[in-house]
C-alpha cells in the first residue's frame, strides 16, 4: 500500500513539473503564440488572427433572387430606388416602364414557398421535350421501329409540357407594393391609389415577368376566383376587366397562397374578399 502511494506521489510530481515547463516564457515564444487563461489552444497551430464571427446566412429556397430564378426585382440594388419598373401587359409584346416617379418596396410582401421548384418542373418538362423530340425523330428515320413507336414517344413528351405551362401559367412567386416617391407616405396616400406588382413565371421558369395589379376598393375588379374545376390554370385572384390597370383588357387571374405574408398579405386578403361578398374576418374597419 505504501509503494502505491509513493508512486501515486511521483506520478503527481511529474505532471505539475510537466505543466510547468508546458508554461514556460521559453516554451511560449517557441510556439509562436501567446497563451491565454480560459481559452482553448493548441501547439501545433501558429495563426495568430482571429476567427471570423459566424455571420447569418439567407436560405436559397427563400428568395426568389438567385442565379436559378431571374427577377428584374432586386431589393438589393444599391440603385433601387431609381430603378426602372417594367410590367407586361397582355395585348403588348413589349414590356412598358412605369413612370420614374414609382418604386417598388424594399421587400415583398409575398414569397411563393414552391416557385424553385414550379421553375425546375417547367425547365425538366421542356429539357425531356427537346431530348424526347430527338429520340422520336431518330425512330421516325430508323427501318428497324414501327412509326407509331415514335408518334406514341412525341405524344408522351410533349403531354407534360402542355399540362404543366397550363396549369401554372398564373403562378405568383413575388408581390411587390408600388410607392409613389413624389408624395408622403401617409395613410390617405397610401391607400388612395393602392398598386402591387406582382411576378410571374415565363415559359421557361428560369425569368420572372411583372404585372401590375389595381387592389384600391373603388376599383372593386380584383375579386376571388371561383373554384377552379380539375383541368383549369391554378388560380385563386382574378382580375375583370383590367384596361386600366395594365392587363389590356379581359380577365387575369392570379394564383397567391394563402397564409403566407403575415398581416401585410391578410389586409390584402380581406380586400379581395370584400370585393367578393365575402367575410372570414380579414376586413379592416374604414
Amino acid at each position: 500500500m505504501q509503494r502505491i502511494l509513493q508512486g501515486s506521489m511521483k506520478q503527481a510530481h511529474a505532471r505539475s513539473y510537466a505543466t510547468q515547463l508546458l508554461f514556460t516564457p521559453a516554451l511560449k515564444s517557441a510556439v509562436g503564440k501567446t497563451f491565454h487563461p480560459g481559452r482553448r489552444q493548441t501547439l501545433f497551430s501558429t495563426s495568430t488572427a482571429p476567427r471570423r464571427a459566424a455571420k447569418p446566412y439567407k436560405s436559397d429556397d427563400a428568395l426568389v433572387e438567385t442565379d436559378e430564378l431571374l427577377s428584374e426585382n432586386n431589393p438589393w440594388s444599391p440603385t433601387f430606388e431609381d430603378d426602372p419598373i417594367w410590367i407586361q401587359e397582355r395585348d403588348k409584346i413589349r414590356k412598358t416602364k412605369l413612370a420614374d416617379k414609382y418604386r417598388l418596396s424594399y421587400r415583398p410582401l409575398y414569397e411563393a414557398p414552391a416557385s424553385k421548384y414550379v421553375s425546375l418542373l417547367k425547365r425538366l418538362t421542356l429539357s425531356f421535350g427537346v431530348v424526347g423530340a430527338y429520340g422520336a425523330k431518330l425512330i421516325y428515320q430508323s427501318a428497324q421501329f414501327d412509326d407509331s413507336l415514335a408518334y406514341t414517344l412525341l405524344a408522351g413528351v410533349i403531354i407534360p409540357i402542355v399540362v404543366v405551362q397550363w396549369k401554372t401559367r398564373d403562378y405568383v412567386t413575388r408581390i411587390f407594393r408600388v410607392y409613389d416617391k413624389t408624395k408622403s407616405q401617409s395613410l390617405p396616400n397610401l391607400v388612395a391609389e393602392e398598386q402591387l406588382i406582382a411576378e410571374k413565371l415565363n415559359f421557361t421558369g428560369g425569368r420572372t415577368y411583372n404585372e401590375l395589379i389595381q387592389i384600391s376598393d373603388s376599383s372593386k375588379e380584383l375579386v376571388l376566383s371561383p373554384k377552379q374545376r380539375w383541368f383549369m390554370p391554378y388560380a385563386t385572384w382574378e382580375e375583370k376587366g383590367a384596361k386600366k390597370t395594365g392587363g389590356g383588357g379581359g380577365k387575369r387571374e392570379f394564383y397567391v397562397m394563402d397564409n403566407i405574408g403575415g398581416t401585410k398579405m391578410d389586409r390584402i386578403w380581406g380586400i379581395v374578399e370584400k370585393n367578393s361578398g365575402v367575410n372570414n374576418g380579414r376586413t379592416f374597419p374604414e
